[in-house]
């Protein structure tokens, strides 16, 4: 007879901990900071201390949550824009076109990163959560990026891993002068086509 109770209480501590996510990533877009205390999370959330450890373990470990679920919104619509960019006639511009408007333009994305990459350079175990993370984002990003550049006819000259490190970065690199200059989407597209015409051959 109890057991409908267990769906239901899944279903509770996926919403709680969605509701917790939403508390941080409100919390980080108003302070820019991750150095924020459990109670202060639970108040924003409207939960407990108990709800906040029945779902994660430290502050640290709720704000890489925050970065992950921001990651996979990132990945859908990379997709998606890698696609459409690519339909008909597949071209290098096409690749860089699905880049540039898959990846995000500004910097509230990378924020959360920036930040959690400063701790990490004091903290072993932020470094580790970090590693973990980023090596998960590249592993989801690789393939969707080596298909579109295979598509529109180019082979990377250098490991695929690499090459996707250094599309990744020419595109942070560009969106970390928003704040400096104007006309950024003309250098995220120039940073993002240097790299790619840059780091492959045709096919």
């Amino acid at each position: 007879m109890t057991e409908p109770a267990a769906p239901r209480t899944v279903r509770r501590r996926s919403s709680t901990r969605a509701t917790l996510i939403a508390a941080a990533d409100a919390i980080f877009r108003e302070t820019g900071s991750t150095s924020v205390s459990v109670e202060a999370v639970v108040a924003r959330a409207g939960y407990t201390r108990g709800a906040f450890y029945s779902n994660f373990r430290t502050v640290d470990e709720l704000f890489f949550a925050v970065y992950e679920q921001q990651a996979e919104a990132v990945f859908a619509v990379l997709e998606h824009e890698l696609g459409a960019a690519l339909d008909g006639h597949p071209t290098v511009d096409g690749v860089v076109q699905g880049v540039v408007h898959g990846l995000p333009p500004e910097d509230r994305w990378y924020a959360i990163r920036s930040v959690l990459t400063t701790r990490a350079r004091h903290d072993p175990e932020v470094n580790a959560l970090l590693r973990a993370h980023t090596d998960r984002f590249h592993a989801t990003l690789q393939p969707l990026l080596v298909a579109a550049l295979e598509r529109a006819g180019r082979v990377p000259t250098v490991d695929p891993a690499l090459y996707t490190r250094a599309v990744v970065a020419a595109h942070v690199g560009a969106v970390s002068q928003s704040v400096l200059f104007d006309g950024t989407d003309e250098v995220r597209v120039a940073a993002v086509e240097g790299c790619i015409l840059g780091l492959t051959r045709p096919a």
